[in-house]
């Protein structure tokens, strides 16, 4: 994508470069004319000017436009629609729109049988195009399960060998990729995990004491579990819903704080579905905090995550709704921020620039799935759990 973005003249100077063929050969100068991989601009120069296409183009492809400007993430385009002709005709303008601007998508995959076996015989001959028919797909480093339509988790570490160092846990522990928080109870366990190996004091390649050992290894030996995970993609949102809500959660311990957000859906049929959508968690710092005040930088942490999704996802303000387990909480959320010292009144008029305060209610510490997530759960236990899957069961009344 990069290389197909051409640099402007007065800016290609800054892109030279020298080489030879040989020690003992004469310098050649060079300049990159196009967006060169490894330069800070790159990634904004690529996506601002597939955004112009869009805008240019906009008239004869609104389809393809539209969902250029919110369903790409850089080279990546993940889409969706509600029937197969409009999937027939996603395919055909995104590819006519990009083509104007030297664009072609070099991969395809669909949950849609009939227009997977069109793209097909579309693209028959042309070599550098891939048709992913597999079962299983990656988007981002996410694992997508065609046939059945379900996000999944995939865990690959290198075997366990010894000594296990700091610097060897460390590394296992970036390889779990979980980018929206689905999996948020198993990882902030780990997250922890961390700080205790800080706290210890032991050095980057010296062998972990045997309590902090033991536990690494059965946390590691747990999260094969984690291949049960399963999230599904679609979430009801087409447009015959009637009616679609954010129901997010916060919660606190003495080891982290945590925030989840949940849709809820009501069908033209008025069932009611509801799914998880994303979560956040952070450890509590090492400096010891109240409860309550951790409580309220949840409350900070899910006022915020819920603003962002729903923008994201189009929901009115009057069908968002926060709810916390700290009646602490909600009483200062019920007056004015400057009644409060430094640290609450920071905080609480932070939440109020964004939410309102009758947004947020309370619930009790059993039906909270937040903390799951606060408080950490294992990989097996996260797999079985319908309160962090699905929320409290009083959502679907």
């Amino acid at each position: 994508m990069y290389r197909q973005v051409k640099v402007f003249e007065e800016h290609v100077d800054f892109q030279r470069l020298y080489w030879r063929d040989s020690p003992d050969s004469d310098l050649q100068h060079f300049r990159l004319l196009r967006v060169t991989f490894g330069t800070s601009a790159a990634p904004y120069l690529a996506v601002r000017c597939l955004q112009q296409l869009a805008y240019d183009e906009g008239n004869d492809f609104p389809y393809a436009s539209n969902r250029v400007l919110s369903d790409f993430y850089v080279d990546d385009l993940i889409t969706g629609c509600e029937t197969e002709e409009e999937g027939r005709q996603i395919y055909k303008e995104m590819n006519e729109l990009l083509s104007r601007g030297g664009f072609q998508l070099q991969k395809w995959s669909t949950n849609s049988t009939d227009l997977m076996k069109e793209i097909e015989t579309d693209n028959e001959g042309k070599d550098k195009l891939e048709i992913k028919v597999d079962t299983v797909v990656k988007i981002l480093g996410i694992t997508w399960n065609r046939e059945r339509d379900e996000f999944q988790y995939t865990v690959q570490l290198p075997p366990l060998t010894t000594p296990v160092t700091k610097r060897r846990v460390i590394s296992d522990i970036a390889r779990l990729y979980d980018p929206l928080g689905w999996i948020s109870p198993v990882i902030i366990t780990a997250k922890v995990f961390i700080q205790k190996l800080w706290l210890s004091g032991i050095g980057w390649d010296h062998e972990l004491p045997n309590l902090l050992l033991q536990e690494w290894i059965e946390y590691r030996a747990n999260l094969k579990n984690l291949i049960e995970f399963r999230i599904p993609r679609w979430i009801q949102t087409d447009s015959k819903a009637i009616l679609r809500e954010l129901q997010g959660f916060c919660d606190a311990s003495n080891a982290a704080y945590a925030a989840v957000i949940y849709l809820r859906v009501i069908d033209s049929q008025m069932n009611v579905h509801v799914h998880l959508i994303t979560s956040k968690t952070k450890v509590s710092p090492i400096k010891q905090v109240s409860i309550p005040r951790l409580e309220l930088c949840g409350a900070v942490l899910l006022a915020k995550l819920l603003n962002e999704v729903s923008n994201s996802m189009e929901i009115s303000k009057e069908n968002v709704h926060a709810w916390t387990d700290s009646s602490v909480v909600l009483a200062w959320l019920r007056s004015h921020p400057s009644k409060w010292k430094t640290f609450v009144g920071n905080r609480v008029s932070e939440i109020l620039t964004i939410m309102e305060s009758n947004q947020w209610s309370h619930v009790v510490s059993k039906d909270n799935p937040a903390d799951c997530a606060s408080r950490g759960i294992s990989a097996e236990d996260c797999c079985k759990s319908k309160l962090w899957k699905y929320g409290p069961k009083w959502l679907e009344n």
